[in-house]
């Protein structure tokens, strides 16, 4: 069920189209009297989007929302070029949206290019570094009180999510299905590059992390689906709404320590 309608199953009704120009921008007019909040990223952020509104609906008068297939509000590989042009709306949405609070919901793609000579990691000189920095001195600005920043972890295995559970079933081992089912893609350079920005940015960016919430300390390794066998991501690398249900904590304390 969750492969087959992934995100379609997770949407929130009641976002309403904020300007024909940009056809992917929307408000939800939520409950709250507090606060002004903004989401924005790739499909992650319509992933999460639902959670996000239930979680913070009550302290939020307005939760504005751009979710862009495939590309990132921080960086794009330059050989992309409808994310290179979306980088630019980005800012836009931002600039319009002018939320107290703003979240990144990526998965990673540009932000985890890799490094021009792979045994120097200087991001002073580092391509998608300065782009991120670029990026991040365009909207904070316009963000009030502070960004949020979804840091990169491994992609699960596609191909092998639909068998981990007849796998486990069969017995073979949690460790064994965990090293089957990880394709970590270079997300160590994600993290990285999120960990030097946040530090140059200060008190006003803050990263979220799913990696300890995925640690299995018996196996010393990351574990992408429960004892029962049930995935937290589906063939496309969203969250599934299993995923959705281990992170919310998350975005529940996010959401109530708002001040």
């Amino acid at each position: 069920m969750w492969n087959k309608f992934d995100i379609e199953t997770m949407i929130e009704p009641g976002c309403v189209k904020r300007t024909p120009k940009h056809s992917r921008w929307c408000d939800y007019e939520t409950k709250g009297d507090e606060y002004k909040l903004a989401i924005f990223g790739n499909s992650y952020t319509k992933n999460h989007h639902k959670m996000f509104v239930q979680e913070c609906k009550n302290r939020a008068y307005n939760i504005t929302m751009d979710s862009e297939r495939g590309c990132e509000p921080l960086a794009a590989t330059p050989s992309d070029h409808p994310c290179v042009k979306k980088l630019s709306e980005f800012v836009e949405f931002i600039e319009s949206a002018k939320p107290d609070y703003a979240f990144i919901f990526t998965r990673f793609f540009a932000v985890a290019d890799p490094f021009k000579d792979k045994d120097n990691q200087d991001m002073e000189h580092d391509r998608t570094y300065i782009e991120m920095k670029s990026q991040l001195n365009k909207f904070l600005p316009n963000i009030k009180k502070k960004l949020y920043i979804l840091d990169s972890f491994p992609r699960a295995n596609a191909g092998y999510i639909s068998h981990v559970a007849s796998d486990l079933k069969n017995e073979k081992s949690i460790e064994e299905i965990s090293k089957s089912l990880l394709r970590p893609d270079g997300y160590e350079r994600g993290r990285l590059r999120h960990a030097a920005l946040v530090k140059e940015c200060g008190e006003k960016c803050e990263l979220i992390d799913y990696l300890p919430l995925l640690w299995n300390n018996a196996t010393s390794t990351y574990q992408y689906f429960d004892k029962r066998g049930f995935s937290y991501f589906t063939s496309p690398n969203h969250l599934s709404a299993h995923g959705i249900e281990l992170v919310r904590p998350i975005y529940t304390k996010i959401c109530a320590s708002l001040k």
